[in-house]
């Protein structure tokens, strides 16, 4: 159990769009939990499949709302300002909490007050809730965060409210990493805390954005987000030291959301430049893995 006696409200935003098939399970993970002090605001981004309907017809305590589609950090941040919690969070509504999540991570967060977001170890799970495998998250180093561009936290993550108002919320701009970005931007304020215990379920499956390909622009999100970080006057000279390697992080992610999407020219642009700029960031176990996914032959779609 928590051991303080002071339990501060936790809010968790579900925003949704068309994930009918998976929300009821997100939502009733989060009702589920052993903390007692949650809000759960569930933002419908404009669906047009049964979400609307399923949320209407769900019978449990939390809060609704539905906005023209505008997208998952337009719907977050609308949630975020709607809520009232201390500790905020979020949750996508293809993944789950698992039930003392909540608790465990306000205990992980009281014990460390210089702490501005705990995150959790988490499982990954198929379409049909299979288990896969189980996902051990680094222990937070801020250099591993910016120079090697790794997004330490995964799902059931949570974070300050008082740093949360003066980061700012996700940048609407962004479609596929804006999480990346708003961790950039709140470490500046301090550390993270690692839960060395899985306490979330990520889901994989075929609608995931995360496993899609995508357009050029949204390819070459990692760039602008490097380059927004490293246009900010207030960095300190750590940071300023990881410019050359982050920037080549950055470049090889953006190479290889361009290969995966087909656009091999711009794959291996992309990692010539990064090799140019740190030759030890090509040689990395995580660009093997890009080579590896990029030149896997894709699945012919029926």
């Amino acid at each position: 159990m928590v051991a303080s006696k002071m339990m501060p409200k936790v809010s968790i935003i579900i925003p949704t769009y068309n994930t009918g098939r998976y929300v009821l399970d997100a939502i009733d993970s989060v009702l589920a939990q052993s903390y007692p002090n949650v809000e759960l605001i569930v933002v419908d981004d404009g669906s047009t499949d049964d979400t609307s309907a399923l949320l209407q017809q769900h019978a449990g305590n939390f809060t609704r709302f539905r906005q023209a589609n505008a997208g998952q950090s337009a719907a977050m941040n609308f949630g975020w300002q709607q809520s009232s919690g201390e500790l905020l969070g979020y949750l996508s509504a293809d993944d789950r909490m698992h039930p003392n999540a909540v608790e465990v991570i306000v205990e992980a967060m009281a014990s460390a007050p210089e702490a501005v977001l705990a995150y959790p170890d988490f499982c990954v799970i198929d379409e049909h809730s299979e288990p896969v495998r189980t996902v051990t998250t680094p222990e937070y180093e801020e250099r591993l965060l910016i120079a090697n561009f790794q997004c330490l936290p995964g799902p059931g993550a949570l974070f300050r409210r008082t740093v949360w108002e003066k980061v700012g919320g996700w940048n609407t701009e962004l479609r596929n990493i804006p999480d990346m970005d708003f961790f950039l931007r709140l470490c500046q304020f301090g550390p993270f805390k690692r839960v060395p215990q899985p306490l979330a379920d990520f889901r994989i499956h075929s609608g995931s954005t995360t496993y899609n390909p995508c357009n050029a622009q949204r390819a070459d999100e990692p760039l602008r987000v490097i380059r927004s970080l490293y246009e900010r006057r207030d960095l300190p000279s750590s940071i300023l030291g990881w410019k050359r390697k982050a920037t080549a992080n950055a470049l090889m992610l953006s190479g290889f959301m361009h290969g995966f999407s087909g656009r091999y020219a711009l794959f291996v642009a992309r990692i010539g430049k990064a090799a140019l700029l740190d030759p030890s960031s090509v040689l990395s176990r995580k660009m093997v893995s890009y080579v590896v996914t990029v030149c896997r032959p894709k699945p012919k779609s029926k």
